[in-house]
């Protein structure tokens, strides 16, 4: 092999050191040179050493300063801590004052607790009794025919015998008859020919005419009845007054036809106000029926 040396030009002998020296080696000497030098010079122009004097004043200062900054931090840590002391104090007062109002406010909620338990019972109390108000309003309304109704029941269809005279015909009383034992039967509501019976109403004669209601009627005569219709015939047989019309059908001749039919459908009646009645009360105040005697 050839040796590094022996590949060198005849060139590299005629360059200057700092080129041909290796970097790395070039910086470290040059770095060496140079604080050579520095040194050098500081003792040529005479610096001289700190004396042993000036050491003790540098020294004195120096504790001096670290005792001012040690008492002024120490009166501020006393100043501190009686502020620290008194806010805690003032802390203390403020969660004794809090702790005094949330006892207040759990008094409060105890109270307001108890007062919505109170209520919800009250409500529950008077909803039940709005719920039985209402079904008997219902009931009321049924009894008087103040709305429509449907149900079960049997229509009953009623006319004269064909060759029947003015005498043999199909009168008010007869029908009264059978209305009375339909609802000593168990009839809930009935109407002849869509006209609602009511309290207030009636079933009259007017000559030859039938009138329900004060409205007149033309055969034949349907009567529809809301009602049990497994026992509502049957029951009608049994009654004093059904008796009595079906010994009229027998001997007059009456045409009679009845079928349970499964949806009737009854209307509402005609209301009529009241024209003189009206609500009687004694000297107290109350009503005839609040101040009977038995």
């Amino acid at each position: 092999m050839v040796d590094v040396d022996e590949r060198r030009s005849p060139r590299d002998e005629t360059l200057p050191p700092h080129v041909t020296t290796p970097l790395l080696q070039l910086i470290t000497e040059r770095s060496l040179d140079e604080d050579y030098a520095h040194v050098a010079a500081r003792r040529g122009a005479g610096a001289k050493a700190p004396t042993s004097r000036s050491t003790r004043w540098t020294t004195a200062l120096a504790v001096a300063t670290f005792g001012a900054l040690a008492t002024i931090v120490a009166i501020q840590t006393s100043r501190d801590s009686d502020v620290q002391a008194l806010s805690r104090e003032t802390l203390g007062q403020e969660i004794e004052a809090s702790r005094g109002d949330v006892a207040q406010l759990q008094r409060r909620i105890r109270t307001l607790t108890d007062a919505n338990i109170a209520a919800e019972a009250t409500n529950q109390t008077l909803e039940r009794q709005a719920a039985d108000q209402a079904a008997r309003l219902r009931r009321l309304e049924i009894r008087t025919g103040y709305v429509a109704v449907r149900g079960p029941g049997v229509r009953i269809e009623v006319s004269s015998a064909p060759d029947a005279n003015l005498r043999d015909e199909v009168r008010d009383e007869d029908l009264a008859l059978l209305v009375n034992g339909l609802f000593v039967a168990g009839a809930e509501a009935i109407a002849v020919n869509d006209d609602r019976l009511i309290a207030l109403g009636g079933i009259r004669n007017t000559n030859r005419a039938i009138h329900v209601n004060g409205r007149p009627l033309t055969p034949p005569y349907v009567i529809e009845v809301i009602g049990d219709r497994a026992t509502l015939q049957a029951r009608l047989l049994e009654s004093t007054s059904g008796l009595e019309f079906f010994g009229l059908v027998d001997a007059l001749g009456f045409r009679y036809v009845s079928q349970n039919v499964d949806d009737v459908r009854i209307p509402a009646a005609r209301l009529r106000p009241l024209r003189h009645a009206e609500e009687d009360t004694d000297a107290d105040g109350r009503t005839d029926e609040e101040g009977a005697k038995p």
